[in-house]
């Protein structure tokens, strides 16, 4: 009896590591982007606090962060908004509303987050909450303006637990 040898040899699985390289450098990428995006809006300050329970978390898909810029001694060296500065006097202000009412007109339920330091002096505060009431109303088409008031959670239980409550 004859016997046959196997002339073909067996062949070796590799996985094909090709997508997957193409996919986390996507990923890379992607995130890369979003932490740009996201970091633009943040000015470091530091944010008053607020008794637990006692805010909302807003959605993302309408929303424009205005940042009132901390200066020294509470004064304001102006407004951040979607990556533009404008000053802290009348004509800021009047340049800053005109921004939100074409946010507004492009979408009439846009919400805007106003962040200021905590040692910054409300008569800073208070025009560019003006700005976002009279866009609304330059805006026109029904817009109402929505503005969120920022505060850090973390920081009012941290004085709710020195205080004794």
């Amino acid at each position: 009896m004859r016997r046959t040898r196997n002339r073909h040899q067996n062949a070796e699985i590799e996985a094909n590591l090709t997508p997957m390289i193409d996919v986390s450098f996507l990923l890379i990428v992607f995130f890369a982007l979003v932490s740009g995006i996201s970091n633009r809006e943040q000015v470091a300050m530091s944010l008053p606090g607020v008794e637990a329970g006692a805010t909302v978390r807003p959605d993302d898909d309408a929303r424009w962060v205005l940042n009132v810029l901390p200066d020294a001694a509470g004064e304001s060296a102006g407004y951040a908004l979607n990556g533009a500065v404008y000053p802290a006097d009348a004509d800021g202000a009047v340049a800053l509303a005109e921004a939100l009412a074409a946010g507004y007109r492009a979408n009439p339920r846009l919400e805007v987050n106003l962040r200021a330091d905590r040692a910054t002096h409300y008569r800073f505060v208070e025009p560019a909450m003006r700005a976002a009431t009279t866009a609304a109303r330059l805006a026109g088409g029904g817009a109402l303006p929505r503005l969120n008031l920022v505060v850090d959670e973390a920081r009012g239980e941290k004085g709710a637990q020195r205080d004794g409550a």
